[in-house]
């Protein structure tokens, strides 16, 4: 760019302009244009907040973590950490690099005591969708098989051995590998399972 020709265009302005847009899916260059943005600049915060507005849905916010997350999990740092992984876990869903569904990542969330126990497939949903800018409503409650919630014992005492069960077996694999998505936020060591 020639020198003196640099201009300052107000974030109000990209906001108003994206918000103006019919739909979420037309609203996506604006968001990735923010997140870029937010990368080469540090202003994380100040995307996240702009982005949250853009897409009409209200961002979680990581200094207030809603009183679904246990304690631990509502920490500012640990908040971020968090809704990050969660960011990941949705790519790996969406694109379909693994075999992952949201059901299994509520469990895991669920076992690892990340989330409480009682939470509702639907209020679940909520949650995700406040963490990922443009996921819309209902894309989380309808991905999955959330009869695994009803399970009684936890993730880590389902069979290994397909042979006994192999939809457990399979189950248990799943909500391995997504564990390690998390592992940079729990207590415990996850050790991967094959």
């Amino acid at each position: 760019m020639a020198k003196g020709t640099e201009i300052s265009i107000p974030l109000t302005d990209f906001i108003n302009y994206a918000r103006s847009l019919p739909t979420l899916a037309k609203r996506q260059a604006i968001v990735k244009f923010l997140q870029y943005w937010a990368e080469v600049s540090g202003n994380e915060e100040i995307a996240r907040v702009a982005i949250g507005e853009i897409m009409g849905g209200q961002m979680i916010d990581p200094n207030c973590m809603p009183r679904e997350f246990m304690p631990q999990f509502r920490s500012a740092t640990t908040a971020m950490q968090l809704i990050d992984i969660i960011k990941a876990i949705d790519t790996k869903i969406s694109t379909h690099q693994e075999n992952w569904d949201w059901a299994h990542v509520m469990r895991v969330m669920i076992d690892e005591g990340i989330i409480i126990v009682n939470i509702t497939p639907n209020k679940f949903d909520q949650l995700i969708c406040q963490m990922i800018p443009g996921k819309g409503r209902d894309n989380v409650r309808k991905n999955g098989d959330f009869t695994i919630i009803m399970r009684e014992q936890p993730w880590t005492q389902w069979t290994r051995q397909s042979h006994l069960n192999p939809k457990e077996a399979q189950d248990r694999i799943i909500c391995n590998m997504i564990a390690m998505e998390f592992q940079p936020v729990l207590r415990r060591k996850i050790v991967i399972e094959y």
